[in-house]
């Protein structure tokens, strides 16, 4: 009995061996260029790469009256003339798929001399946590598993990753913002983002004719639901972050999270002190965290005027040029301790 159990298993080995090399050399590299677009790239360009620039949206998105156009990895780039730089971007991206795209480099066969790696404080908060985004983020690095490919390709198949729906998404993030409190060093009357975003929405700006000003309001609830946490060890972001540093500690790569600038100045106009002591608790949280060994925090929160945020009616991480530049120069003047030799001041 136990004989025939081994043959079988053997057998299955066997075929599972057999169908993953025919895949392997038939469907596999089409499907990994449909599903995992920058993870291909990561491998492709890894060769000719001495710096990899990870990022979301808020590197390349740009407003339309811009007269130069680059994107913050391209502005850094023109300061280290000598050097490639690499950068791998898609939408709305976080730490758990950056991660992803950091193991793909094959260290035996060229490492790079260091990794920027986007750090958004917003993907901390409950809206990207459980963003209706994150199912087609999940899916994009199934194929990039460490099991068998044609495993990996059933798996896919299977929709076995995380796929919750729109509804479940959004449920959990209405329950986060229901039940997680708010801690403040100070009194403060709403003890929840639920409680203080409906204190918000109740009339906290009037218009001169008395009439609600309800686009106002409506952007004051922005903020508060995009800023109002705490981020804390057991954060999900923060596991995705360690793992990061981790590799690059083990590797011996330079690490640099580029640490995105927000509209303070609109969250403290709009919202008031209590919502900016967040913000920047939060930014004193992760750099205290994440400086030490190899790796460096780039601090661009409160760099970036108000009027240089491209989205003036949401909160979002998109600049102008001008928003832009100083956020590479600021990303450049760190590289430059790295890269003194290599280093031009090209503004």
């Amino acid at each position: 009995m136990a004989k025939k159990i081994i043959i079988k298993i053997l057998m299955l080995i066997i075929l599972i061996i057999g169908l993953d090399l025919i895949y392997n050399f038939t469907l596999y590299k089409r499907d990994l260029n449909e599903k995992c677009e920058q993870i291909v790239e990561v491998k492709t360009k890894q060769k000719n790469t001495d710096i990899f620039y990870f990022g979301e949206s808020s590197n390349f998105n740009i407003r339309e009256t811009d007269s130069i156009k680059n994107s913050i990895s391209e502005i850094t780039a023109f300061f280290f003339p000598t050097l490639t730089l690499t950068s791998i971007n898609k939408p709305a991206t976080h730490a758990g798929i950056y991660k992803e795209w950091l193991k793909q480099i094959n260290v035996n066969e060229k490492k790079p001399k260091a990794v920027i790696v986007t750090l958004n404080m917003r993907s901390f908060d409950a809206a990207w946590i459980h963003s209706r985004l994150e199912t087609q983020l999940q899916e994009s690095i199934v194929l990039a598993q460490s099991y068998p490919n044609i495993i990996n390709r059933f798996l896919l198949s299977l929709q076995a990753f995380d796929n919750k729906t729109e509804q479940q998404r959004e449920a959990e993030m209405l329950k986060e913002w229901e039940t997680t409190p708010l801690i403040f060093p100070f009194p403060f009357k709403y003890k929840t983002v639920r409680e203080w975003d409906n204190g918000i929405a109740q009339g906290t700006y009037i218009k001169a004719d008395g009439s609600w000003d309800h686009d106002k309001i409506t952007l004051a609830c922005h903020y508060v639901k995009g800023y109002a946490f705490n981020i804390h060890d057991n954060n999900p972001r923060i596991k995705d972050f360690d793992e990061i540093a981790d590799w690059c500690n083990k590797n011996k790569v330079s690490l640099y999270l580029n640490l995105m600038a927000e509209n303070v100045e609109y969250a403290d106009s709009l919202v008031g002190k209590e919502l900016v002591f967040l913000m920047k608790q939060n930014r004193d949280y992760l750099i205290k965290r994440y400086q030490k060994n190899n790796c460096v925090v780039v601090d661009n929160l409160e760099l970036v005027d108000g009027k240089e945020f491209t989205d003036q009616n949401w909160t979002t991480e998109h600049y102008g040029y001008k928003g832009r530049m100083i956020i590479a120069k600021n990303v450049a003047k760190a590289l430059n301790k790295q890269f003194v030799k290599e280093y031009k001041n090209a503004y």
